[in-house]
């Protein structure tokens, strides 16, 4: 058996063509969609786009920062647990947890949106407790985890390098991966253009069969996509 999940910051569903045409041709697949910026008017959408996928949503805000994420699961898929990640701690991000259930053992996924701010994306005492936070929650959950989104962070950071010291594979690492945003984010920025945001970590125990960050423009960030053995 196969699972595919897809991580991706719609973007809020600004390119709605491409972003509609993207989720329908996958929801063929996929099982799990991870988003990121998902606010009411894109809900609407995703759902109509959905039908066979229930919906799971979670939103904080902070003083200059919003995180409004949405998880969309295959029906036949039997989530045994769900809850919000970071919600009490002040000035970080937001993740949101499911465990799924499989014949083989449960899978642990979280849908992970950093704080944006500062826009260096640099390491800071914040962005060093989210990723401890996170790290700390799944340490004591048995069975496979995936951990993916947009951290907002560099990928020559601790932030990021922590989760391969506690065990995890970095896919973007791994990969070689030259970049997970595109041209729609550069023009935005053009004094200071970053190739990173998003990664994606699984455990040792993860049977990864493919991954895939395609280039395309559907949002100002690019999906990752994971193909794992259940």
């Amino acid at each position: 058996m196969r699972m595919k999940i897809i991580f991706l910051n719609t973007w809020n569903g600004k390119l709605k063509e491409g972003i509609s045409d993207f989720i329908t041709e996958q929801s063929a697949t996929a099982d799990v969609f991870c988003f990121q910026e998902v606010y009411d008017s894109s809900k609407v959408l995703f759902e109509s786009l959905l039908p066979s996928f229930k919906s799971l949503y979670a939103h904080k805000t902070i003083d200059n920062d919003d995180f409004p994420q949405a998880m969309y699961i295959k029906k036949d898929l039997e989530v045994r647990s769900s809850r919000t990640l970071l919600n009490d701690i002040p000035e970080v991000g937001l993740g949101l947890y499911i465990e799924i259930k499989c014949q083989t053992g449960n899978i642990h996924i979280c849908n992970v949106h950093g704080m944006a701010f500062p826009g260096d994306k640099l390491d800071n005492a914040k962005r060093l407790e989210q990723s401890r936070a996170l790290i700390d929650f799944f340490r004591s959950l048995p069975g496979r985890k995936l951990i993916g989104g947009d951290f907002n962070i560099l990928p020559d950071t601790e932030s990021i390098r922590m989760f391969e010291r506690n065990g995890y594979v970095d896919m973007i690492k791994k990969h070689n991966i030259q970049t997970t945003r595109n041209h729609f984010a550069w023009e935005k920025y053009p004094d200071s253009k970053q190739y990173y945001s998003d990664y994606a970590f699984v455990s040792p125990d993860v049977n990864v069969k493919d991954f895939v960050v395609p280039r395309n423009e559907i949002s100002d960030h690019l999906p990752l996509i994971l193909d794992i053995e259940t």
